[in-house]
């Protein structure tokens, strides 16, 4: 019985923790975060096409290096991999950014924190969803955030959507 207990309370409290998480980073790394929604907001496609090859790359470094025995090379898979989940985590939280964002017009009252904190839970509860959500939403949101904050640490934005008005057309529309 007491197994019971210990698996029901650690996902009790990693059902907690992983919202606190992303609402922690968001509020630590304001700029990353916002690079992060600004790309996932604006190039979704392109954030998931570079978080292929980055996550890729990650998982095969590390499933060669774990299995070489030699303890250096044992602990580089072992940064290697927690490089690649804080990578996922400013995604991921930045992906939380853009779900509070779009929850702002349905949600009363309005405060940042708060549509922060229901962004974080309804990925969370996403990736929850039996079957869809683990094979389908994890591993695409989990690249786009990858990719996402990848493009975000080295600052590279994506270019404006508008192109600038030529004078003669601002001349002819007014």
């Amino acid at each position: 019985m007491a197994d019971v207990y210990t698996v029901t309370f650690s996902l009790i409290g990693i059902l907690l923790s992983v919202p606190a998480l992303l609402v922690a980073l968001s509020l630590l790394m304001p700029n990353v975060t916002q690079r992060v929604q600004t790309r996932l907001e604006q190039t979704p496609g392109r954030s998931f096409f570079l978080g292929v090859p980055v996550t890729a790359a990650f998982a095969l470094f590390i499933a060669i290096a774990s299995q070489v025995n030699i303890g250096p090379v044992q602990a580089l898979a072992f940064i290697a991999a927690a490089l690649l989940m804080g990578i996922g985590s400013i995604g991921g939280a930045g992906l939380a950014r853009l779900l509070g964002e779009r929850i702002r017009p349905l949600a009363h009252p309005n405060s940042e924190l708060t549509n922060l904190v229901r962004g974080a839970v309804v990925y969370e509860l996403a990736a929850l969803v039996p079957i869809v959500g683990w094979f389908l939403f994890i591993p695409i949101a989990g690249m786009m955030a990858v990719g996402a904050a990848v493009f975000a640490l080295v600052k590279w934005l994506p270019k404006p959507a508008g192109q600038p008005v030529s004078q003669s057309a601002a001349q002819s529309a007014s």
